[in-house]
């Protein structure tokens, strides 16, 4: 029987991905779960498993290809010799599909959406060297740097490269003195795109509270006021599954104790997941956070690691922020937006807490009891 893999939704909002890895070769036998490629979005890598088992009898994709969400993979039968058939759509573009003439060596080549092609290594060493990956050669398929490209780079330059602006006519219109149009980075637009549609579609809802804090300000080695918080914070949505509950049209689905950390990063804002979060230790959770600070940096999360995680924290606190309301995105039920701790009486510390819900699963005496309930895990911390 022949089976027809699609690229499925790895990121909310794609509009297409970068191919990284091809990871089967035509003819191979491949299980179901086994990888088929490695793709990167704007924010992560993440490989693409088959969803069923099967002989790789042909493949649609290759290493430096930018495809769409249900783009045509590869094409499985259950034996190695078993006759199918190539979707026409999938055969018209195969027969179209041309490689770029090589660009002057002094040009790095940007694919659509603004996407550098680059392997996750190269993206790490770049971002460890300051080296901006558009001023990068790149001489991988189709143009893609690898670490020896941005070894080379930092080489020649001997010091981090300006960033350069794709060209774009936006680019070359006048403007008042002291500035110039420029486009806008991919996840900065995505991010628009995301906003726009939760902001849109979610009804959304503020409960405020000022609340002791005492607790998690304790200082200990290798231990923050976020990991404590963290903590408490499942512990209590252990208590409350409203607030962990996924919408989904006329259906809902209560999910496991999940903490997003919302991080700023040089790529833009990134909220990956801590999974059962109310069965970690302290250590474990402030490892977890710090891995996650570190590859979001480097832009090497995991797209599984930035999805399915209804309750979300975004502190401002260490920024003097006295107040903020945040709000929901797609894909999330709750966000608590956590400001600045501030000196009250008999030496404890307080600080303002504000929890945004999808008023479709979360009303405001639910989202005012799991303050409560926060509140006395933060006593215990």
């Amino acid at each position: 029987m022949q089976k027809n893999i699609l690229l499925p939704q790895v990121e909310l909002e794609m509009e297409s991905v970068a191919v990284v890895k091809v990871c089967v070769r035509e003819g191979e036998l491949v299980d179901a779960d086994k990888p088929i490629i490695e793709v990167e979005t704007q924010k992560a890598t993440t490989e693409v498993p088959a969803s069923e088992a099967g002989y790789v009898r042909k493949l649609f994709v290759k290493e430096g290809d930018n495809i769409g969400k249900e783009a045509l993979l590869c094409i499985l039968t259950d034996t190695a010799d078993e006759a199918f058939t190539i979707p026409t759509s999938a055969a018209a573009a195969t027969r179209s599909r041309t490689v770029p003439a090589p660009a002057p060596a002094s040009a790095p080549i940007i694919h659509e959406g603004g996407i550098v092609p680059a392997a996750p290594a190269a993206r790490r060493a770049a971002a460890e060297a300051g080296i901006d990956l558009r001023t990068v050669r790149g001489t991988g398929p189709n143009g893609r740097v690898t670490v020896e490209d941005v070894k080379a780079a930092v080489d020649a330059n001997g010091k981090a490269s300006a960033p350069a602006a794709p060209s774009s006519p936006a680019a070359s219109t006048p403007t008042a003195p002291g500035g110039e149009w420029i486009p806008l980075p991919p996840p900065r637009l995505a991010l628009i795109a995301q906003m726009r549609k939760s902001l849109a579609e979610i009804p959304q809802i503020h409960v405020a509270r000022q609340m002791d804090v005492t607790p998690l300000s304790v200082k200990a080695e290798g231990v923050t006021f976020s990991h404590r918080l963290i903590r408490a914070a499942a512990a209590a949505l252990a208590r409350h599954p409203a607030l962990r509950t996924m919408i989904q049209g006329e259906r809902s689905r209560v999910e496991s104790v999940s903490v997003a950390v919302a991080m700023d990063t040089p790529h833009g804002l990134v909220a990956p997941a801590i999974r059962e979060a109310d069965k970690r230790q302290l250590a474990e959770i402030s490892a977890a956070v710090e891995d996650f600070r570190r590859r979001g940096a480097s832009r090497s999360l995991r797209s599984e690691e930035l999805r399915n995680a209804p309750f979300a924290i975004t502190n401002l606190g260490m920024m003097g922020v006295d107040f903020f309301n945040p709000f929901v995105f797609h894909g999330q039920t709750a966000v608590l937006g956590v400001a600045r701790a501030i000196d009250a009486p008999a030496g404890t510390k307080v600080a303002w807490f504000t929890l945004a819900v999808d008023h479709r699963v979360v009303d405001g005496a639910e989202a005012a009891r799991f303050l409560q309930s926060l509140q006395e895990e933060i006593n215990r911390a």
